[in-house]
């Protein structure tokens, strides 16, 4: 994900989140590790993740005027309970990797990690109050609504799961998270009751556009991106959106199938490779691409009571337009 957004106010992030993980004892040096900040020894490293949702914050605060002093502690603290629920997220999943580099419970333990998930969580709150405590309100919000979509989450391993689920799961899990980002930018800006609900209802809209998205590439993203094959999502039994839609679509003999194979340990390649061909008979992915821009299009209608400048609606076009572009093929020339 190539974008403006992105590069706009990474320093300043950057700076921010060094600032809120300050600290010589081993647990906070394993946060700064964990964000991408140090590597594992405590040296400096630039590791750091996309940054999409505080830079969401810092950037819709911007297009309604808002006091960057107060705007930066809100978005800082976004991504601080952003990366709290990957240690944690983690540990649940038995996951050993995180872009690239050993998961914090694969390095110190599965209860230091615990330990470390929380602090991060009090940190967060202690940068959200510089801001206010409608800031921290929302955040605690948002990271209740988080921590029940999770829940689901965790529920859905042992069961199948039909699409209405799986969508009332993505809305708390990853919803949550950017609406939050978006209520944070109004609450810096001081702006209405009733704009406030249109910029939630904006953010909510494209972080479940975003999970579609990021199901859709655990299955077709390019491996020269993601570094992982096609299907790891399915290696990984993950229940996410292409999964649960198959499941939901196909024949009763498809439906047997994709169960026994979804059981067994590990799952075969013979078995994913047909359970993706299944998926394109199915057209899981025209349809995954149909769900995006559904959600994409519901928040797109809240942009006439947005006041966004053309520069910053400009800014939000490339965004949708990256969100589907792994959808189209390349072309010789790459990306």
């Amino acid at each position: 994900m190539n974008l403006a957004i992105l590069h706009r106010y990474r320093d300043e992030l950057r700076a921010g989140l060094a600032q809120a993980l300050h600290g010589e004892d081993t647990t906070r040096q394993m946060l700064r590790y964990h964000v991408g900040l140090e590597t594992a020894k405590g040296e400096p490293a630039d590791h750091l993740g996309k940054l999409l949702r505080p830079s969401l914050v810092l950037f819709v605060a911007d297009e309604l005027g808002a006091e960057r002093q107060a705007a930066l502690p809100a978005a800082i603290a976004l991504e601080l309970i952003h990366n709290f629920s990957l240690i944690h997220d983690d540990i649940e999943d038995k996951d050993v990797q995180r872009r690239g580099r050993p998961t914090v419970w694969s390095l110190i333990g599965v209860a230091k990690a615990i330990n470390a998930g929380d602090l991060m969580i009090s940190l967060a709150l202690l940068e959200a109050v510089k801001t206010s405590p409608e800031a921290v309100l929302c955040l605690v919000d948002a990271m209740r609504d988080l921590v029940d979509g999770q829940s689901l989450d965790l529920e859905f391993e042992s069961r199948w799961v039909t699409p209405p689920e799986y969508r009332a799961m993505i809305q708390l899990k990853t919803g949550a998270l950017f609406r939050c980002a978006f209520e944070l930018a109004g609450i810096v800006a001081n702006v209405s009751s009733e704009l406030g609900k249109r910029l939630a209802s904006f953010g909510e809209e494209l972080g479940m556009a975003f999970q579609v998205r990021d199901d859709m590439l655990g299955v077709w993203g390019d491996e020269r991106d993601l570094g992982r094959p096609p299907g790891s999502d399915l290696r990984r039994r993950k229940k996410a959106y292409p999964l649960v839609s198959a499941h939901e679509r196909a024949s009763d003999p498809d439906r047997q199938f994709i169960e026994k194979a979804m059981k067994s340990e590990p799952v075969s390649e013979g078995d994913i490779h047909k359970i993706l061909g299944m998926m394109e008979r199915l057209g899981i992915r025209s349809d995954g691409e149909v769900r995006m821009q559904s959600h994409l299009q519901e928040a797109v209608k809240q942009l006439p009571y947005i006041p966004f400048s053309e520069d910053g609606l400009q800014i939000l076009t490339s965004l949708f337009e990256n969100l589907t572009a792994f959808m189209k093929p390349r072309n010789a020339g790459g990306n």
